[in-house]
């Protein structure tokens, strides 16, 4: 019998590329799945691939072409999407508020309530909606009412939290920037259902939301 010819083991040589391409694909499904040894491990062999192979260097390139490429259509696909789930939403509110009119043009029953719409599968009724504040003048509500938001440099922050003199606020309302008004409807209702008179607001009260069961 021939004796077995000893091979010497291959050399440890650069990952495939191949090898390379699989893992970085992996790496955007699981990135922070990846265990620190293994990670570690193909960083080794993904220098070497680096260091020694020009056409590798261009793989990887291309690579980040392409996840650049993908980030731009997940752009591109977020404000479809936007528009999508708007356009939705307005068509639910205003179909909510064809059957919130034609449940109100029936009138009410001996009871005094709304009538009902019963289908096979789903029935329609009117549900009295709590106060609700809407500002007719967002200008003329009193400051009271409202939340500010600005941006404006941190340096400038921290001036203003060490007690500014006029020059130096004179300075801080030039840096800022659209500033964001927001009314405190709460503080709005609160105020109101008190007996108070609150300019630019009003409470409505009377309206309806839709209900399905």
């Amino acid at each position: 019998m021939a004796a077995l010819a000893v091979v010497p083991s291959p050399a440890v040589t650069a990952a495939p590329l191949y090898v390379i391409e699989e893992y970085l694909a992996a790496l955007v499904e699981t990135a922070e799945l990846v265990p620190e040894d293994q990670e570690r491990a193909f960083q080794a062999e993904f220098e070497a691939a680096l260091t020694t192979a020009v056409e590798k260097r261009d793989r990887v390139g291309q690579f980040f072409a392409h996840l650049e490429q993908q980030i731009d259509f997940a752009k591109l696909e977020i404000d479809r999407l936007r528009q999508r789930k708007a356009s939705y939403e307005r068509a639910v509110e205003r179909l909510e508020q064809y059957v919130i009119a034609t449940i109100e043009h029936l009138g009410k029953d001996a009871k005094g309530k709304h009538r009902r719409l019963e289908g096979r599968t789903v029935t329609f009724s009117l549900r009295g909606c709590p106060p609700s504040v809407e500002v007719t003048d967002e200008a003329a509500v009193p400051a009271a009412f409202k939340a500010l938001t600005i941006k404006l440099p941190a340096t400038l922050w921290e001036v203003m939290l060490n007690a500014l003199d006029v020059e130096e606020r004179t300075v801080v309302l030039q840096q800022v920037r659209n500033p964001d008004v927001a009314v405190d409807k709460r503080g709005v209702k609160a105020a109101i259902e008190r007996g108070a008179f609150v300019a630019g607001a009003e409470l409505i009260t009377g309206k309806h939301s839709l209900a399905r069961s």
